[in-house]
């Protein structure tokens, strides 16, 4: 029997939530499930049946870090951080297993850097280690296509950035993916401070994924078509991860958990779920 608990914390005075689906029996430490912008603590069900017979799953709506209230000196990943590890605490867990795609990527890495000994095992995917100057750019005009008011303008120009839409290249349920891309984004330019949110999340300078890790089982994960984090950046971060595994899914982008979730549940099953 899976019980599920739903708990609020707060970090810098910022309150955030996150859900914990808990066995009678769990045989594995605390697997917790850490996504991107687009992803919120509901989306994650198609994960339920592979954790959740053997490990308590925790997925989270990390803190909503408006950008303006930052000290210089910080920045967005830092202070999800904080709030990482303000759930892990308050779990009371020795140990965890964390999984992060993208924004979660950089989340989870900079924990495991900061508490090697909490850390069970580390899968992460999507991570964003270097933005090119070209990515850059197109993502500052597309936030300014949102705060002149153009939606479609907005949604257009981040579904570019975050698919592949080369039709020279097969990218798998391309098409179930860009719409959810454009519906998600179309809502999302309707608030300022949103697009505030998902500029800073893309785009924060203040930190780089740098100084490797060592002592923590780690596997990456990429795209081949992931031109928003080429897996050649990637598999170059993972070099700087003491004996890490990295593998690359032929026929996807960066929505790869969108396009291929039966190749995110093999991984979970295979790598984060060993007794």
């Amino acid at each position: 029997m899976t019980e599920e608990h739903i708990r609020t914390l707060s970090v810098q005075g910022v309150s955030y939530t996150y859900r914990v689906l808990q066995p009678s029996a769990p045989t594995v430490e605390p697997v917790i499930l850490l996504g991107g912008v687009l992803q919120g603590m509901y989306d994650w069900g198609y994960l339920e049946s592979t954790v959740t017979p053997r490990a308590s799953m925790v997925t989270v709506d990390l803190p909503t870090v408006d950008p303006g209230a930052l000290p210089p000196d910080r920045d967005d990943v830092d202070t999800l951080c904080g709030g990482l590890e303000g759930i892990i605490a308050d779990l009371g867990a020795t140990r965890v297993n964390l999984y992060g795609y993208s924004m979660g990527a950089a989340v989870a890495f900079q924990y495991a850097q900061r508490h090697p000994e909490r850390v069970a095992r580390l899968l992460i995917g999507g991570v964003r280690y270097q933005l090119t100057p070209k990515v850059l750019s197109h993502l500052r005009r597309a936030t300014d296509r949102a705060r002149a008011g153009d939606a479609e303008g907005f949604a257009t120009l981040m579904a570019a950035d975050l698919l592949c839409l080369d039709e020279s290249h097969h990218i798998h349920r391309r098409e179930l993916a860009l719409g959810y891309v454009l519906r998600f984004m179309r809502k999302a330019a309707r608030t300022p401070r949103y697009i505030d949110l998902i500029a800073s999340a893309l785009t924060s300078r203040h930190h780089s994924l740098t100084g490797g890790l060592r002592r923590v089982p780690t596997m990456v994960f990429s795209a081949e078509h992931d031109h928003l984090h080429p897996p050649e950046r990637q598999q170059a971060f993972a070099a700087t991860i003491e004996d890490s595994q990295f593998v690359t899914f032929p026929d996807c982008d960066h929505m790869l958990p969108l396009q291929r979730p039966e190749a995110v549940t093999s991984l979970v099953a295979s790598f984060l779920m060993k007794e």
